[in-house]
């Protein structure tokens, strides 16, 4: 399975930016670009953040290779059913671009300021899979009836049909068991975060943990490990990957050893000073960097 890399880009800043951003991905070769999907950003209420879906359907009709979607959206915070609507609408004016990342929600002030119920970990878990098996069916066009705790639907028939087929990718968020499970039985992919703060002395073995994990429940959901996508998303652990060409080529190929096919890391539009810290740290990249690492390092995987 060929290792892929796409591009972050928290949209903080004016859409025209924006759009040069994901212009730029497009054109330096990468195989996909993400928005974030929160309503704000906790530590900084006052920091405009553009609507995820809104705008991926902006970028859709300026961009023309580069697969497109949301890293990742809170499953809680749409109903899936309008949130299928507005995936298969982004599917048909990007030509079939768009990938959808899920998640059962990390931030608790996120909810809170919503008025959306904070569930504890199994709770927000089963709403997951509620949603993911509710999209697994509506994206492929279907005619869908649905009776779950938390999402329900009847008799709801989602058109447009689907331009990729069978359906648009569904990758998951998946941190725990509970939702590895989740992706192994539904999705193409699965996203996972490196340990928070911490260095890849810690942050590796944990990932390898879980993609040991990964293969373990494919095996017995009957499903061949090695058709199920994995992310890494860099970026949220203490590894250095900006800090050179050689540092990013050891970093990366620790990573696909221990089961990665995917990276995506933060592209930094310095008109936002938002990623200064994680800049510096050498933990999100600029242009300049990216442009590099694309010839230099991800050419070699």
């Amino acid at each position: 399975m060929s290792v892929r890399f796409g591009a972050t880009i928290v949209q903080v800043v004016p859409f025209p930016a924006v759009l040069d951003d994901f212009r730029f991905a497009d054109a330096i070769g990468l195989d996909n670009a993400w928005v974030i999907d929160q309503f704000g950003i906790d530590e900084a209420p006052d920091v405009t953040l553009l609507e995820a879906w809104t705008t991926l359907a902006a970028v859709a009709t300026e961009t023309d290779q580069i697969g497109i979607g949301t890293m990742v959206t809170n499953a809680a915070m749409r109903h899936p059913a309008v949130l299928a609507k507005s995936i298969l609408t982004i599917d048909q004016i990007s030509g079939g671009r768009v990938v959808t990342a899920i998640g059962g929600g990390f931030y608790p002030a996120e909810h809170a300021a919503l008025g959306i119920d904070f569930l504890d970990g199994i709770g927000r878990t089963e709403r997951l899979r509620e949603t993911v098996e509710l999209l697994d069916r509506a994206l492929r066009g279907d005619t869908v009836t649905y009776a779950g705790e938390h999402v329900e639907i009847e008799t709801a028939t989602f058109r447009p049909a689907p331009t990729q087929l069978p359906r648009p990718p569904i990758w998951v968020a998946a941190q725990g068991p509970r939702s590895l499970r989740i992706g192994a039985r539904l999705a193409e992919g699965i996203v996972t975060l490196g340990a928070e703060n911490q260095p890849i002395e810690t942050s590796l073995p944990a990932f390898q943990a879980r993609m040991t994990r990964a293969d373990e429940i494919c095996a017995e959901e009957g499903r061949d490990p090695s058709t199920l996508r994995r992310c890494y998303f860099a970026g949220w652990a203490d590894e250095p990957i900006f800090a050179s060409v050689e540092a990013a080529t050891e970093i990366i190929g620790r990573y696909v050893e221990a089961g990665a096919t995917d990276f995506t890391f933060y592209l930094h539009n310095p008109a936002e000073p938002l990623l200064d810290d994680v800049v510096a740290a050498h933990r999100a990249g600029s242009r300049a960097q990216f442009e590099l690492f694309a010839a230099e390092v991800f050419s070699k995987f």
